[in-house]
């Protein structure tokens, strides 16, 4: 019998390297309470705590009814995403990671990720990145409307993976240096920076993207180093 005061979180650890190798696929549904209880020789309260960890994992659900029970399910791009955007924030308040930081890492994943938008934009990804940044056709200027057309070129790289990676770090970003601080003093910049790019992904000129993706971070980095 498990005898830890964490004796949830062994359970849970032992279903999760199940769920992760394939024990327990996508969709199936894992062994009742009882059967659970049996298998780990520990109580229904610990069962019950090991199975809520796996649900705020978005690994696991429940359903009820006559065909219910605790069903595998697959995390979303947007569940790892706000996870990952929880850690990095934290990580970043303490001041374990610094604005240098954050750019470097957009650094390495927006310049490519620009590179495969003009290459794979659909007209649809036009439409989404026309409509993301008012500064692209008037002189409105926000660090959030700037932000959301970043994660457009990156959804439009069609790599879910960029996503999850990526678009995390804009709202990090947002949550250290502030909109009001961030939009000031750098809109009309910004708003040059973001039509240069959006005709480079409209023409699908991806090194152009690239480089001007590339110059557009080096200078907003500078920018946001200021505000230290």
């Amino acid at each position: 019998m498990v005898e830890s005061k964490t004796a949830y979180a062994v359970v849970a650890e032992k279903l999760r390297r199940q769920i992760l190798d394939g024990t327990f696929a996508a969709g199936s549904r894992l062994p009742t309470d009882a059967e659970l209880r049996e298998t780990y020789a520990v109580g229904q309260s610990t069962i019950r705590e090991a199975l809520r960890t796996l649900s705020s994992e978005h690994l696991v659900r429940s359903v009820r009814g006559v065909n219910g029970g605790t069903f595998v399910t697959i995390p979303t791009v947007g569940h790892l995403g706000s996870q990952l955007e929880v850690g990095v924030t934290l990580l970043a308040s303490s001041e374990s990671i610094s604005i240098d930081d954050l750019m470097e890492i957009r650094h390495i994943t927006e310049v490519p990720a620009v590179g495969y938008a003009a290459s794979r934009r659909t007209d649809a990804d036009l439409e989404k990145l026309r409509n993301s940044d008012p500064s692209l056709h008037s002189e409105a200027s926000s660090f959030t409307s700037h932000s959301t057309f970043h994660q457009q070129i990156v959804e439009a790289a069609h790599n879910p993976l960029l996503e999850i990676v990526t678009i995390p770090l804009f709202n990090a970003l947002q949550n250290i240096v502030g909109d009001a601080n961030a939009a000031s003093n750098i809109g009309s910049s910004v708003s040059h920076d973001h039509s240069r790019l959006f005709e480079a992904i409209v023409d699908r000129d991806s090194m152009a993207a690239m480089n001007l993706m590339r110059r557009h971070l080096d200078s907003v980095s500078d920018y946001y180093r200021s505000l230290e």
